[in-house]
């Protein structure tokens, strides 16, 4: 027994070095992720008033009212739609437009790491700099696209699109789509580098087509760096705040509020951190039931 425990005491007197070296990071994912998630849940269930916040007339217990007067709000559950919308979209046209890339680039192509790194360009914009850009493109005097599609003959006369209820949801998730595709991309790519190609030839010898390598080859070995990066890339389409905003501001009519730029406008422009608090719950709640079905959906095919 005794010896176990000198077996054990070496192994920590070993370890600790890397322990203190992991205490820093540990200490920083606690401070920054999980405090605040707990701190968010706990706010929650307060009438919590940014301007006001050591008065205890406007700090007090609220239970489960901030939930109930959400749900009751009209713009919410409107910005749940468009939440939904927003992320399914994103996710898929992404994804599909990510997997062809790849697998084009994955090719031998002439000057294929020119076009790689021109794919690349997108990601490494700013948001606030493609937010701006295109909401200059779009601009119904002056912008390229309304002087192009009347030229063309497309329209007759210039259109607001960001102004419009029916455009402006559609343009905006084409900056997201075109700012994401690059981060997707990049982890597929990396994923079918490391397939080694005589996987592929022993395959094309048995008779297997180009689809059925795809199918039964490809796609099971990328399974889970697609997986990671599909996580990933749901958490940054859903916490797509910057290019939202500085675009549209959630308008017009709302046609373009999703739960994030809801959470924000209730603690920053009205001061209720209660209700704002409760919004981002239920974010986190669905963001933790798509990724848990996302996952589950994964392991099962394995």
């Amino acid at each position: 027994m005794s010896q176990v425990r000198r077996k054990e005491g070496l192994k920590l007197r070993k370890n600790l070095p890397g322990y203190f070296l992991m205490a820093p990071a540990v200490i920083a994912v606690l401070a920054l992720s999980v405090y605040p998630l707990f701190r968010g849940i706990y706010l929650s269930f307060l009438n919590y008033n940014l301007v006001r916040p050591n008065d205890p007339a406007f700090n007090t217990l609220a239970g489960l009212q901030n939930y109930i007067n959400i749900f009751k709000d009209k713009v919410f559950l409107q910005s749940i739609g468009n939440t939904v919308k927003w992320t399914v979209v994103n996710l898929v046209v992404q994804l599909v437009a990510a997997m062809l890339l790849a697998l084009a680039l994955n090719q031998k192509l002439k000057g294929r790491s020119v076009y790689r790194t021109l794919i690349l360009v997108p990601w490494a914009v700013p948001h606030a700099i493609a937010a701006m850009t295109f909401t200059f493109l779009y601009n119904a005097n002056v912008g390229i696209i309304n002087i192009l599609a009347v030229k063309l003959g497309m329209i007759t006369e210039s259109v607001s699109w960001l102004g419009n209820v029916g455009s402006a949801f559609w343009c905006v998730i084409l900056v997201a789509i075109w700012k994401g595709i690059p981060f997707q991309m990049i982890f597929i790519l990396a994923a079918l580098q490391g397939i080694s190609g005589d996987v592929y030839e022993s395959a094309e010898i048995d008779g297997a087509s180009r689809w059925q390598c795809f199918w039964r080859i490809t796609l099971p070995i990328i399974k889970e760096p697609l997986a990671i990066s599909t996580i990933l890339n749901l958490i940054g389409i859903v916490s797509c705040f910057n290019t939202i905003w500085l675009m549209t501001k959630g308008g017009p009519l709302y046609s373009t509020e999703i739960v994030y730029t809801y959470a924000y406008r209730r603690a920053f422009i009205d001061h209720n951190f209660g209700t704002a608090a409760a919004a981002s719950v239920v974010l986190f709640v669905f963001m933790a039931v798509f990724s848990g079905v996302y996952l589950k959906m994964v392991s099962e095919k394995e």
